[in-house]
């Protein structure tokens, strides 16, 4: 029985990795949205649950023919088809609870306003007006995201900010030097999803310079926590390279 399980199970596998391999890549180069990759990958993930299903029948089944070598590859099946679906439903389950929220900005007063991404978008991707019912959930969940005040002059804090972006390889689609905004986009690291990123640079009264960022997503009503992660990191980035100083008082940022 076992000779005839074995090569099915094998097919099997083959055809879960090639359904993993190609949600991911055809995403990635174009082939088709990203939506319908994530689609794909979570059928791949269920026919792994699948495959662990049948493995385990097929250990039962040919128990008493006593074959190691079949045995040992049925444990192979199972091993591989379980630590793949476990991996990707442990991702699930981790980023179940962050909220259906797809547009990060450190400033949700006044948020960095898109010039260019609205006319790259397409017309099924999501508007790049902001959604000012985000502000609560934002306060809720991603409450330490803040702007970047610091004391340098405005051109070395924007030539920071450049460098960071080029660091980063976002594939830069506006560049106002003058005003001090960047505009940019970003790809998230396994599917590819590209997220739209612009950086307002802005002088206040006195000596402080205000940076703010907005990061926000193409497709989808949530991001799994990307965006914010995002901005997160482009901060902590900045403080690497500039002098932090406190918010200052109401009066001075406005």
């Amino acid at each position: 029985m076992s000779r005839y399980i074995s090569p099915m199970l094998y097919i099997l596998l083959m055809l879960v990795g090639c359904m993993a391999f190609i949600s991911i890549a055809g995403v990635r180069i174009g082939i088709f949205e990203p939506l319908t990759g994530f689609s794909m990958l979570r059928k791949s993930v269920i026919a792994s649950l699948i495959l662990s299903l049948l493995a385990v029948c097929s250990l039962g089944i040919c128990r008493k023919e006593r074959n190691a070598a079949s045995q040992r590859f049925f444990m192979l099946v199972l091993t591989v088809s379980l630590v793949y679906s476990s991996m990707w439903i442990a991702f699930y389950i981790q980023k179940a609870e962050l909220p259906k929220i797809n547009d990060i900005t450190t400033d949700t007063y006044t948020p960095p306003a898109y010039m260019n991404v609205s006319f790259i978008r397409k017309s099924n991707e999501n508007d790049v007006g902001y959604n000012r019912d985000f502000i609560p959930i934002q306060q809720k969940y991603y409450g330490d995201i803040k702007p970047f005040y610091t004391t340098e002059k405005k051109t070395v804090v924007y030539a920071a900010v450049t460098k960071i972006v080029e660091d980063r390889n976002w594939e830069v689609v506006a560049d106002y030097t003058q005003v001090g905004v960047i505009e940019a986009t970003a790809r998230t690291p396994i599917f590819g999803f590209r997220d739209d990123v612009i950086i307002r640079v802005t002088k206040l009264e006195g000596d402080n310079v205000r940076v703010d960022m907005r990061s926000s997503s193409r497709t989808g009503n949530g991001d799994y926590g990307l965006n914010a992660e995002r901005v997160s990191s482009f901060m902590k980035d900045l403080s690497k390279t500039l002098t932090v100083v406190p918010m200052p008082t109401i009066n001075s940022a406005r």
